[in-house]
């Protein structure tokens, strides 16, 4: 009872913070100075129109080039573009087949409508961008995946957005909450950097739980980069980053409406809607809510299924676009979560004798980007970035309470510019990260504060069409850990115009926060022994990736091979081999994850496509014990998809179909008595290989008019007694943590989309 009222008392405390960082936000954004998006800050950008039956249609395809030069691009499938500027060229040229060319002196983001030249009848042109893609000139190993992907599956928020994606692999936490994590290169999600519209975003106490704060309607496109990222976003990233660009004012869609349902009694709404305010501003507001107040036990262990829960998000943004010079973004976030899961009788408000979990949740976000574009030679520009966050959440679980609030502030300011020419450019940058967290579980006290000063450079080098590099150098001073360098290289050579051969190495910091970064760990009843509330982990990446695009029979195919090495010389080991106990402490021998993955596509016939992929991870620690393989990491994994779409009608209507199937090999378990599903011959425990298998079909009646109908693991494979001593729910052998597999069984959803462009 008295943790009970703790909590409640952290609860106001909370609440009247949130408050206080509502009006902060709101000066924050006040004051800032809607200025260009660093990302783009040095790069021009626009958008070309047509006109088809009295609407203004995205044109793909479209050739953009600086004229007098051939530098240039295309427009992607929503018309859009983006360019790096020309030193020797201020116009660009823009043309299409059937349209008027246009030569225009660029002065500053722009769009523009085409209009139709000679008439050509009786040809049909068709042309199909892929909703994935792979970038052969980048010389970081990219991966783009685009809305049109995330609608192949539910994908109701982040962490279900991958299941059509072979390079990052998603699991549930534990048995009790339906919380899903990733990983990427055989490691947890906590060693990728994963940012929104290119700001750090899921870390601290929402590593876990923060994937599921982005809705999936709510993503224009996702970025995945593989291997140590640029020192511009920071010095947290170790296996990649993950950037996730959320639906801004530009985006084609006027206003869309989300409505999903599943078996499990879950229901979400989405909805989003944007408007030009005037010539030089326009704004979106993006909404969502998830229930679920059904309680379901199918497996019959008298637990629920899933938990019950009343979420909340709420997203605004503004867009400032002038004429020359001056753009930029700014947006506020907020969220409040309410979920209980536990007994099938337990109630919201708890119940002595039932063993329950409870999380409640709020958190705010404010951020702003500002840029300028200076008018000389050089192709300079300044950008910044500022974000600030407020999270505070209380957990109860069983006989554990963990209760914790993170204030955080961010502050990143570049400078990018040519050298002696365009082949040579320099961005150069400062950053400021402040920390401020309050944790507790139990009677254990986590607390933190932590001030971070950074200073970067990244040089990069474009000698020629076939090679090109990327060196960056970043060293942060921090106030509980001193000195961090951050050394990060990325080189590309192009063997010939559709192979490309990348390089990759760099080094990566990150504070660990040892009960946020496990949360799943919460659903037992095992007893922490926490070192130190301050540990850091440190790796160093190496990779490879050899990427060609090829035609069989005149169908677009590819081919990409990756191989990565992630080795760390610090690192914080979480040790939950012995039941009933989790043990946290500071490696003292050798940790490390290798890993090896091949990946094919290919458009096998009109409209239809497959990809498949096999991947092997090894990945070591030395714990306490002895060195063995990590617990629920499996070393072998295959991966098919296939999709097809009918031919549009007058109305853009058509099918689609896609299926994905995936194998999930032998997952070494920790010790436990009950966990023998297999034994190797030295005695180690391994759980079964086992298919999954996801299918969707849609059904758009008209262009932004799509029902769709889908399954997850229709193989129906779950793992038997996923909560062990369940019966027994307050014993300290109660473990509901360890999962290796599904345990939903079949889940059917159904949804509706309506688009208004």
């Amino acid at each position: 009872m008295s943790n009970m009222i703790a909590c409640m008392a952290v609860a106001n405390t909370a609440r009247m913070k949130i408050i206080e960082l509502i009006r902060f936000s709101t000066a924050l954004l006040l004051l800032s100075i809607p200025l260009q998006s660093i990302a783009q800050s040095n790069r021009t950008s626009g958008s070309i129109f047509v006109m088809e039956d009295g609407k203004k249609m995205g044109l793909p395809g479209a050739s953009v080039i600086w004229a007098g030069t051939t530098s240039g691009t295309t427009t992607d499938i929503q018309g859009k573009f983006e360019l790096d500027k020309h030193a020797d060229s201020d116009s660009l040229l823009i043309s299409y087949t059937g349209y008027q060319s246009v030569k225009m002196k660029y002065e500053g983001s722009f769009s523009l409508t085409l209009k139709a030249g000679v008439e050509l009848k009786g040809v049909d042109i068709i042309s199909r961008e892929s909703s994935t893609a792979l970038f052969l000139l980048d010389p970081l190993n990219i991966q783009r995946i685009d809305s049109r992907e995330l609608r192949k599956a539910a994908c109701c928020n982040l962490s279900e957005s991958f299941e059509t994606n072979a390079s990052i692999d998603a699991s549930f936490t534990d048995a009790i909450t339906g919380t899903r994590q990733i990983k990427m290169l055989g490691l947890s999600g906590r060693y990728s950097q994963i940012l929104k519209d290119n700001i750090p975003n899921i870390r601290g106490l929402s590593t876990v739980y923060g994937l599921g704060y982005i809705p999936g309607d709510w993503i224009s496109d996702i970025h995945i980069s593989k291997g140590a990222g640029s020192v511009t976003s920071g010095y947290e990233s170790m296996t990649g980053e993950i950037n996730v660009a959320i639906k801004d004012p530009d985006f084609p869609e006027k206003a869309h409406f989300n409505l999903y349902g599943n078996q499990g009694g879950r229901v979400e709404f989405n909805a989003n809607s944007k408007w030009k305010v005037s010539d030089y501003w326009s704004t979106i507001t993006l909404g969502h809510a998830e229930i679920n107040q059904q309680r379901m036990d199918r497996n019959g262990d008298g637990f629920m299924d899933n938990p019950l829960k009343k979420d909340y998000v709420l997203r605004n943004q503004w867009k400032f676009s002038a004429k020359k010079h001056w753009e930029g973004q700014y947006a506020i976030n907020y969220l409040q979560q309410d979920e209980s899961s536990g007994q099938m009788d337990f109630q919201r408000e708890g119940h002595p004798n039932l063993w329950g979990l409870r999380l409640k949740a709020d958190r705010i976000e404010a951020s702003a980007k500002t840029g300028y574009v200076f008018d000389d030679t050089w192709g300079s520009s300044f950008g910044s970035q500022f974000s600030y966050e407020s999270y505070s959440m209380i957990l109860a679980a069983g006989l554990q309470t963990f209760s914790g609030t993170q204030n955080t502030f961010r502050g990143n300011i570049l400078y990018h510019t040519n050298l002696v020419s365009e082949e040579h450019g320099l961005t150069v940058g400062v950053t400021l990260l402040q920390d401020d967290y309050d944790m507790e579980l139990d009677s254990i006290n986590l607390d933190r504060k932590e001030q971070v000063f950074g200073g970067y450079a990244e040089y990069t080098w474009n000698p020629s069409e076939r090679f090109s590099s990327i060196l960056g150098i970043r060293a942060d001073e921090h106030s509980i850990f001193g000195t961090m360098y951050s050394p990060r290289l990325h080189l590309r050579y192009s063997l010939s115009e559709n192979i490309s051969l990348k390089g990759a190495a760099g080094r990566g910091y990150r504070t660990a926060n040892p009960v946020t970064d496990n949360m799943g760990l919460l659903a037992s009843n095992r007893s922490w022994n926490i070192q130190s509330p301050s540990m850091q982990e440190s790796a160093w990446n190496l990779g490879l990736n050899l990427t060609y695009k090829f035609r069989i029979d005149y169908r677009d195919a590819s081919i990409a091979v990756d191989a990565y090495s992630t080795q760390f010389d610090q690192a914080v080991v979480i040790d939950y081999e012995t039941p009933e106990k989790v043990s946290v402490y500071a490696l003292t021998g050798q940790s490390y994850s290798n890993t090896g993955q091949v990946e094919f596509a290919w458009e096998v016939m009109r409209r239809t496509d497959i990809r498949l992929a096999y991947r092997y991870t090894r990945a070591e620690t030395d714990y306490a014990s002895g060195r063995a393989l990590q617990p629920f990491n499996p070393e072998h994994r295959g991966f098919f998809n296939i999709a097809y779409e009918t031919k549009k009608n007058e109305e853009e209507g058509q099918w689609k179909f896609d299926a994905t199937l995936q194998y999930i090999g032998e997952q070494r378990l920790p010790f436990h008595d009950l966990q023998t599903v297999h034994a190797k011959n030295n005695g180690e425990a391994f759980s079964p290989a086992f298919l999954q298998l996801h299918g969707q079909v849609s059904k758009i009646f008209k262009k932004g008019l799509e029902a769709y109908l889908g399954v997850e693991n229709a193989t129906n494979y779950k793992q038997k007694n996923p909560i062990y001593s369940g019966q027994d729910p307050f014993s300290v052998s109660f473990d509901a943590s360890q999962i290796w597999a599904p345990v939903f069984g079949t889940m059917g959803y159904l949804g509706l989309r309506w688009t208004f462009f």
